[in-house]
Formats: C-alpha cells, structure tokens, sequence
C-alpha cells in the first residue's frame, strides 16, 4: 500500500485493539476476517494521519509488532501502547476505541469501569453466522450500549440480518418483561476497502494478458474463468452446479474454455476432494491449479484471465473481497446474487454503470430450522452447519450458463465492465475513500457522546451488575460486614513476613502491595488484629 500521509491529514482519535489474530493474515491459511482486518490496519498507519498510535495490546509481542509495522510506514512515528488491564485509560484519551470483531456487548459492560460516556465502542462484522456471533447480537439489547457506539456493517444485506437479531431481540423482551426502550448502536454500512494499486499497471491490458499467460504457462488463446480464493465447498460455495456447466459449455459453444482455481483449501483432504470432484464433473475442461500462499501471482492471474466467478451460496459470507480485487483487476465478475456482492457488482439496469452479471439466489422459507436446533443443543459446530445450509441454497442454473456463456462471446462487453469495476473500486473502495467514512463516523460519534454529557444521561464510572465486588456480591455469607472505614492498629512488617512465611501464604504474591479489603482482612485471619 503507498504510503500516503498529507501534512494536512486530520489525526484519526482512535485506540486500537491490537489482536494479532484480528490483523495477521496467514497465507497457509487464509481466513477473511484477518485478510480484512490486515488491509484495514494497512490503511489506518497509511491513510489515517496519526504519527502517535494508541493500541491496547493483550502481550508485548503484540506491541512490538505493530509498533514495527507503524515505524514500516514512517519511522518518526510513536506506539502508545497499554495491556488490557488498564485498556480504558488510553481509550479515554482518544474517545473511540475499535476492535477487529463484531463483539461490542463485551466492551460495554467493561466499559462500565471508565463510565460510559467517555468512550465510544467501534466494533466491526465479518460472518454473521457462527453461534458465538448470532448470541452475541441477542445480547446487545441487554448490554450497557450507548447511541455513541457503532456496530459498522460491511454490506446493506449485513445490516438487515443484524437488524432482524436486534428485532427479535427486543420483541421477546417486550413479551417476557414488559420492556420499552431500547438503545441500539451506530449500524453504518462502511465497506471493506482495497489497495487499487496492487491490481494495476500502465500496461496495455491486451499486452499484459498476453504476458502473463506466457509466464504462468497458460495457454495464449483459451478463454480462461478464474475462481480465487478460500477452496471450502462447506463455508464458501458449493462448485457442483459451476463444474457441471463449464463441462457442458466446453462441449458446446465453448470449445477453448479452461478453468483457472487459485486458492487455498481448509486442509489436504479438502483439497484433495477439489480436485477428485473438478476431475468427474468436468473431465473435458483443462483446469489450471495455482496455490493460494503464492502471492506473487495474485494480480498475473487475474490479468491473464477473462470472466472472474464467485457464487458465494451461504451464511458465512458477509461482504465478500475477490470480486473487489477482479473489479481493480479489470475483470468481469460473474457472481451469485447474494449478501455484499449485491453492493459490489453493479448490472445492467441499475444506479451505477455495470461491472458485471449476478445469478438470482433462491431458498425454500424454514431452511436452517433443524440445523439451529442442533447448535442450540450442541451437537452441530458451525462448519458443518453452514455447509448443510449451504446444500438448500440455489444459484440459478440456468442464468448461470447463459451469463457465463455471454460473457465469454462477447469481449467488447468484458472489456467495458472490466473499464467499469476498476472505475467503481477506485470511486468507492479504494482505501483512501473507504476511511474517511470511518473518520466521520469517528466525529459523529464523539459528537453524540458531547451532547449526552451535557445533557447528564451518561453513567459514573463502576463495577458493572454482573461482577460487582465480593462484599457485595456474597456479604451475606459472613456473620459480620465491617465498615470500609475500618482501619485496625497495622502489625509490623515483621509479623507480615513471618506470617506469610509457608507454602500455604506466599504463593500470594500481590497481597502487601496495597493497603485494601484484602490485606486487612487477612490480618483478622491471621489474628494480627482484632474487629
């Protein structure tokens, strides 16, 4: 990504959760919530205009590696970082605190420690479908979420499953308990953006397509489909009825067409059933394997292909990032009608210019009840539950082949939606674009935070209700609740040290370190005091 910091850049107000797990993409195996979360951090050190970082790091590890990746980018920058102890305290500072995941019920009751109205909470989709993610939107109308926090959407139909949780949500709890109000978060739909310089060069695309396949070893006049990305028939999509009609159009109107797969499968047996269930389906189609952790050959395969398809056809998908890089590519996109590809690609007939073709989506009304009831009793994990989903959703058959088959006949059309998709990701994607949005969600934010300040709705800071302190929590346990005022004769360093002078006492390596409940207490149990 370039690096593109103006000196007169606005500095961004926002103290990071710096999880590796959120923002380090492993090539072995790529998951699209890191992928994501790595472009966005690229973004924020790039784009972002702050040369002092605040994260909040759960390990030094943590801190020194984004501290490596911020002096990357410029070497007069300063890494603030904090553990996850004391994460309120840098928080506060900036105003706005994000974390690379969709769990803000979490953070608000955390956030209770700091007082609400000193913090805003950034959090951010990615699959919407895994058990842990659907009960945490439930509990987000229970939680002590502030209308100064935001849930950031990546795609409009995102936005309205996350609706339809909070719906349900507050429905049952208007039955069960009488409720009548209720405070949500932000729900801004902020795509995910790209870096379009990667996908880009100055090169005729006709010479570049003609180089590229010289050096992959591609042949120079098939017409080549290209399938990118995670190889998982359970959690991405199922390449059955896609296999089936490149076999019939290669034996029809299709004669030179070659099938490209550049990807990475959950594992070797995947993998292995990849290319087992390619090779029956359809035997007479050439089919080009490319592995995924090869990075150098993301942007070459891409040039050197014709029609880019992705029939995303299940829960687990949100947003969707392949067809965004084929779009900066210059490629067609030939995708399923279905979440964030419904934002990305653009068809005849619509707002925008078109950049490609999406395949209506359909599935029967009650999918997914047997299926739900199995996560709820524990018996189904989410892999499989998505993969079976997966098996009652249909990308239609026939506009499939008619689409594909179009666009390979027809290359003046190919040539003016690839122009289109690299215009639309370079208006709209671009990262450069894309975060500023979240610079203004950042002021809205903070803007609403001021006014409930002023207006005296926000909370003092304390423990939450669900982990209130000991006394209060079991104080009827004991026989007697001393005042805190309480304050004994304190015995003599020595009588503490021989006290705590057994293997039964000094595993308690914190307890001289502050004069509270704790330690008096313990002096009443060691009889070095009286009540």
């Amino acid at each position: 990504m370039q690096k593109n910091i103006s000196e007169d850049t606005q500095p961004f107000p926002l103290t990071l959760l710096m999880s590796k797990d959120g923002y380090l993409n492993d090539a072995n195996k790529p998951i699209g919530r890191r992928s994501a979360g790595s472009s966005f951090l690229d973004a924020y050190l790039n784009f972002g205009g702050n040369k002092i970082h605040n994260i909040v790091a759960p390990d030094p590890e943590a801190s020194r590696w984004f501290d490596a990746k911020a002096q990357a980018v410029n070497s007069n920058s300063t890494t603030r970082s904090i553990g996850i102890r004391n994460w309120g305290i840098t928080a506060k500072k900036t105003g706005t605190f994000h974390f690379p995941d969709p769990y803000l019920e979490r953070w608000a009751w955390r956030r209770m420690l700091y007082g609400d109205g000193s913090i805003s909470l950034v959090g951010i989709m990615h699959t919407l479908s895994s058990n842990g993610v659907q009960k945490a939107m439930s509990e987000l109308s229970s939680a002590p979420i502030r209308p100064w926090d935001a849930l950031i959407c990546t795609s409009t139909a995102g936005k309205k499953v996350v609706e339809g949780f909070l719906d349900r949500q507050e429905n049952y709890l208007r039955w069960r308990h009488g409720a009548t109000r209720f405070e949500r978060p932000q729900l801004p739909v902020i795509p995910l953006g790209i870096d379009p310089t990667i996908w880009t060069t100055e090169e005729d695309p006709k010479s570049r397509k003609k180089r590229c396949r010289k050096e992959l070893n591609l042949p120079k006049e098939s017409r080549l489909v290209l399938i990118a990305g995670r190889l998982d028939f359970y959690t991405k999509f199922q390449p059955d009825p896609l296999l089936r009609i490149l076999e019939q159009l290669r034996n029809s109107s299709q004669p030179t067409l070659e099938l490209v797969i550049y990807g990475e499968a959950l594992n070797d047996e995947q993998m292995i059933q990849w290319k087992r269930g390619a090779k029956q389906l359809a035997p007479s189609v050439p089919i080009h394997w490319f592995p995924g952790k090869n990075r150098d050959i993301s942007a070459p395969l891409r040039w050197a292909s014709d029609v880019f398809v992705s029939l995303a056809d299940n829960p687990q998908e949100t947003f969707g990032i392949t067809p965004l890089e084929a779009m900066a590519s210059g490629l067609p996109c030939l995708v399923s009608d279905w979440d964030g590809y419904r934002d990305t690609v653009v068809q005849a007939g619509e707002s925008d210019e078109p950049t490609g073709i999406r395949i209506p989506t359909r599935m029967v009304e009650g999918l997914g009840t047997p299926e739900s009831i199995s996560c709820i009793n524990g018996v189904l994990g989410d892999r499989p539950a998505i993969g079976l989903l997966s098996q009652g959703i249909a990308v239609d058959y026939e506009y499939l082949k008619q689409g594909l088959n179009q666009l390979l006949e027809n290359e003046p059309l190919r040539s003016a939606l690839g122009k289109a998709g690299q215009r639309r990701v370079n208006r709209i994607y671009d990262w450069k674009v894309v975060i500023e949005q979240w610079r203004a969600l950042i002021q809205s934010l903070a803007e609403r935070r001021a006014r409930a300040q002023q207006a005296g709705l926000t909370l003092k800071p304390q423990l939450p209700p669900c982990r209130p302190s000991l006394s209060t929590a079991f104080g009827c346990y004991a026989s007697e609740i001393l005042d805190r005022d309480w304050e004994p004769p304190a015995p003599s360093a020595e009588q503490e040290a021989d006290r705590l002078n057994n293997p039964f006492q000094a595993w308690d390596q914190t307890l001289l370190t502050s004069y509270g409940p704790r330690r008096r207490g313990w002096w009443l149990k060691q009889g070095l005091v009286r009540p």
